[in-house]
Formats: C-alpha cells, sequence, structure tokens
C-alpha cells in the first residue's frame, strides 16, 4: 500500500445536526458521484485492490474510523468502522505492512490490523476488510514504539501548564507511562 493525496469530502455548512452521515467523495476537487461515510478523510492509499480510504465524523469525544475500498472507478467493494458507543477512538498514527494491510494505532496503546481481503473464488463474495485487535504490535513494531513515544510526548505538552487533565486516562493498563509520576502513587 502506498500512502497518496488527491481525495476529499464535501465541506458541510449550517447547523451540524443537520448534515447528513455521508459527503460526496471528491478526488483532485472533482465529484466522484460517489457519497463515503464521513465528514473528513483522515488516510488515503493506492492498494492493488484499488483505494483504500479512513473517513471520520471529526467529533469530539465520539470518535471513531470508517474503512471504505473503492475499486479504480470508486465504487464501494468493502466497508468496515472501528467505534464505540459513547466511547472515543481517535486515530493517532496508521502505517503500511505488505499490500493488504495497515496498522492503525489509537489511544494510548491500542493497535489495530485492518486487513484488505480478497474475495474467495469458491464461496463468490467479495472483498472484505477486517479489523482485529493487535496485542503484539506493541513488542514487535518499532515504529509502534515510535509511534508511542510521539503521543507521550504530546500529552504531557497539553498536561503541563493544564489546570485540568485535557487528556485524561481512562484505561490504567494502556496509558500508566503516560500519567505524571506523582498519579502513578
Amino acid at each position: 500500500m502506498q500512502p497518496i493525496r488527491g481525495f476529499s469530502l464535501e465541506a458541510h455548512t449550517g447547523d451540524p445536526d443537520t448534515w447528513p452521515e455521508t459527503s460526496a467523495l471528491l478526488f483532485e476537487g472533482r465529484s466522484t458521484g460517489v457519497r463515503i461515510a464521513g465528514y473528513q478523510v483522515e488516510a488515503q492509499y493506492h492498494c492493488r485492490h484499488g483505494f483504500l480510504l479512513i473517513t471520520s465524523f471529526d467529533c469530539p469525544y465520539e470518535e471513531s474510523s470508517h474503512f471504505v475500498l473503492l475499486d479504480p472507478r470508486f465504487r464501494s467493494l468493502a466497508t468496515a468502522e472501528l467505534g464505540a458507543l459513547y466511547g472515543s477512538l481517535l486515530l493517532h498514527a496508521h502505517w503500511p505492512l505488505d499490500e493488504d494491510s495497515l496498522q492503525l494505532h489509537y489511544q494510548m496503546r491500542r493497535f489495530y490490523r485492518l486487513r484488505v481481503r480478497p474475495p474467495k473464488p469458491l464461496l463468490r463474495r467479495g472483498f472484505a476488510l477486517r479489523v482485529e485487535r493487535d496485542e503484539r504490535a506493541w513488542d514487535e513494531d518499532p515504529r509502534a514504539k515510535a509511534s508511542v513515544q510521539t503521543l507521550e510526548r504530546a500529552v504531557a505538552v497539553q498536561r503541563q501548564d493544564a489546570i485540568v487533565d485535557p487528556v485524561p486516562v481512562t484505561d490504567l493498563e494502556e496509558g500508566l507511562s503516560a500519567l505524571p509520576e506523582d498519579r502513578l502513587r
């Protein structure tokens, strides 16, 4: 997979409560005739099957990711979603692992692997996008460690002068090293 640029989503105006759940997909500023979930393109890749886009609704405290695989004519081949009801999964970083998968970094140490599954000839099913928790990324991928360190530094800067903790850690198991030392006792 190769990171690319060129895709964007139409800008909505007016009261956000009235916005539709899909947005017109643009390529190099021109309409593709396709609508997909989301208001913002978070990432885009060219892959052997077409294009893989990650979008979000850019909604504070209720972030989620939507994934869509498009063929070269911008037709949807598969979709998937990663989110939590009344929760937030804010995408921090992402990078390709091979021609059919991406590593996704959420929260402090939460990693997922997004895989493009081509059709299985005997079952005659189409493409599928699989999102699976990757418990080994932290131990096995140096890019994961670097991404966590980058996020920890950014959180430390935000906390430095704050009166109220701007980034509370709710899952201590995942965010222990991001807590100030005096809060660990």
